[in-house]
């Protein structure tokens, strides 16, 4: 089996091109699989050595999807796959200048054969939460054509959740048998449950933004500072500011004023190893958030054993299952009595420690990759057929 996969490799990887590093590793490891052909208009190096020199790997990286002899490269690419498929959104591939691809158009006119792409969706976040895209975004004003125009294209779309599978039902209009869920994995290996606690520390990942709920969760602390003042237990906040959430900082200012020894620490982007050994270190993981596509900080907290407190939204319930705790993400008081409950005992974080970690091993690139290679087999031996 052949496939061409198109994807965004840029030079500071979040969630989503480092797991599709995984997902062309593990689907390079089939033996059905004779080659994988990679189409991104990010520089070679960009994409991991051990992907870049995989011998059933060949990477395409064009300066511009406008130019005829890159077009004919890839309808060449795509007569000669079983399988093509875009693990990015087609809007950060294909040139935004020209977001009606002439390739999408000639699927789409039924010139190249549907029978053989596949779509890979993350989240539905632009959609379900509106305050963190300008209105006038490229992801924004493409999602609506890509709905309008582009949506029957993909033969298969693959979801990195139940939650956002039922999105694509819902905001695009896709049939349940047109969309196969394969979850993700943990970057981080799921190790022995913890016996120990004590650091005082309550840690979150990710990004500021008003959809990670960062706001809500100070005012939470706030309750838990000020039921005992003098335990010493520190707030830290991982992540770089994305976009600016109204009366954050004025909330933390007048937080601290009137809170004499509250500790809360913006700690800003910190490396891999730095974030291991804070999940490793910390007494809770509290992960507040509005709307997650799959929500993979909690999947690598429960691999470190830390308990893990989480919005009982989206798809955050689908990854931690009877693992942690799960609380309405709107109700500050809620969340501070999680998190207090949680510090408190150390027996419970044992616990929670342990069925984390068994949760944790519930999610493998491996049964990733061997799902999302069920589907391309699927999809390349109907197309055969076709």
């Amino acid at each position: 089996m052949k496939i061409t996969a198109v994807a965004s490799f840029p030079k500071y990887k979040d969630g989503i091109p480092r797991a599709t590093e995984e997902l062309i590793s593990k689907l390079c490891e089939a033996n059905s699989v004779e080659s994988v052909s990679v189409i991104t208009k990010e520089s070679k190096a960009f994409v991991s050595p051990s992907l870049s020199k995989n011998k059933k790997v060949s990477l395409f990286t064009p300066r511009s999807f406008l130019l005829p002899w890159t077009l004919l490269r890839i309808i060449k690419l795509y007569w000669n796959s079983d399988v093509f498929l875009l693990f990015a959104h087609p809007c950060y591939v294909f040139d935004p200048l020209q977001p009606l691809c002439y390739f999408q158009l000639l699927i789409k006119c039924r010139v190249l054969p549907r029978a053989k792409m596949v779509q890979m969706l993350y989240d539905f976040a632009n959609y379900a939460c509106p305050e963190d895209y300008v209105a006038l975004s490229k992801r924004t004003k493409f999602s609506v054509l890509w709905k309008d125009y582009f949506s029957k294209v993909p033969i298969r779309y693959v979801a990195i959740s139940e939650s956002t599978k039922k999105e694509a039902m819902r905001y695009w209009g896709q049939g349940a048998a047109d969309v196969t869920v394969v979850h993700l994995g943990s970057f981080i290996t799921p190790k022995t449950p913890r016996a120990h606690f004590g650091s005082k520390r309550i840690l979150t990942v990710g990004d500021i933004s008003p959809r990670k709920n960062q706001l809500r969760l100070i005012q939470a602390f706030e309750l838990v500072h000020r039921n005992n003042p003098s335990s010493g237990v520190e707030l830290m906040i991982v992540g770089h500011v994305r976009k600016d959430i109204p009366g954050f900082e004025s909330t933390l200012r007048d937080m601290r004023r009137r809170n004499k020894g509250i500790k809360i620490t913006l700690a800003g982007y910190l490396s891999d190893s730095e974030i291991l050994s804070l999940y490793e270190e910390a007494d809770v993981f509290v992960y507040p958030s509005l709307y997650e596509g799959f929500g993979l900080p909690v999947l690598e907290a429960m691999a470190c054993g830390c308990p893990v407190i989480a919005s009982n939204v989206s798809s955050l319930p689908e990854v931690v299952g009877e693992a942690g705790m799960l609380v309405d993400p709107y109700d500050v008081d809620a969340l501070a009595q999680a998190i207090s409950t949680v510090l408190q005992d150390d027996g419970l974080k044992r616990e929670m420690s342990r069925k984390g970690i068994a949760q944790a091993q519930k999610f493998s690139w491996e049964k990733a990759g061997a799902e999302l290679l069920a589907v391309c087999r699927e999809v390349a031996e109907k197309g055969k057929q076709a």
